[in-house]
């Protein structure tokens, strides 16, 4: 608390003047603001390939630190990714955007008289990602089979139009197509060679373009069932001069389907 008393040369006083009233020692401080464009309340939509760029103005006293993350991680400054401050202002700039830019970035002021975030989200129009795995193949003959998968995670910033199924042998290079435009997560696929074996691969089409392809394993073309294992323990009995008796004990396998019969022969020994 303070007050002002006047003293003239002849070192006569004056009365008081009023107090100030109570005054805290204290740091002059403010805590931190940001000033950010009305658009950015909005989802920022950016197309594959060109540039994002978020800026700000911010204030605070002590000058506030400034640090930006994107989907809760701090951002590193890379080959396509820069951040821009001064005292007044942030700008954060994605060169050449892809679809996993897509996200939420957000960026904190912190100093000694508290924190302020302020979020932008933001979506990268692109080709779809690679639909979700696994491609299950079931249902194996050795002429077909049945496919399955997920749509993909990221669609790119569209709804999906159809996928477009191929196949390849295992011993070849070349892809050739199964269904073009399809509708579905599964499909089936006939006209296999026995004994072939194939890869399989989907991708999801947008209006932005065919997307990353998802790859099944390796599947041999063949019937999930083989040949019986041979019958055991023939025995003759009852023998005539016209007739005898056979007796046998069924095969330990049956090869993975039903015994539907037997065929008997015989021949003279001679």
């Amino acid at each position: 608390e303070f007050r002002v008393i006047a003293k003239n040369a002849a070192g006569l006083f004056s009365e008081p003047s009023d107090s100030t009233g109570p005054i805290t020692v204290k740091d002059d401080v403010d805590a931190p603001r940001i000033m950010m464009d009305v658009k950015f309340r909005d989802v920022v939509v950016v197309k594959a390939g060109e540039i994002l760029k978020i800026n700000a103005d911010i204030a605070g006293r002590p000058l506030p630190v400034i640090s930006w993350t994107k989907d809760g991680k701090e951002i590193e400054e890379k080959a396509r990714t820069e951040i821009q401050s001064t005292d007044n202002t942030t700008l954060l700039i994605v060169k050449d955007c892809i679809r996993r830019d897509s996200g939420q970035y957000v960026l904190t002021l912190q100093n000694v008289a508290g924190t302020r975030s302020l979020a932008v989200n933001c979506k990268v129009l692109d080709r779809p990602g690679p639909s979700a795995g696994p491609l299950q193949v079931a249902g194996v003959t050795s002429e077909k089979c049945t496919l399955s998968w997920g749509p993909p995670q990221e669609n790119g910033g569209a709804e999906i139009d159809y996928y477009i199924v191929e196949k390849r042998e295992t011993s070849r290079l070349a892809w050739t197509l199964c269904e073009g435009e399809l509708r579905t997560t599964s499909c089936k696929v006939t006209k296999l060679l026995n004994g072939n074996e194939y890869i399989f691969r989907v991708m999801g089409v947008n209006k932005y373009g065919v997307g990353e392809p998802l790859e099944s394993e390796p599947v041999k073309a063949q019937n999930p069932f083989t040949v019986p294992s041979a019958p055991k323990s023939i025995e003759i009995t009852s023998v005539t001069k016209e007739a005898m008796t056979l007796c046998w004990a069924r095969p330990e396998s049956d090869g993975g389907s039903e015994i539907a019969g037997y065929i008997i022969e015989r021949r003279e020994k001679s």
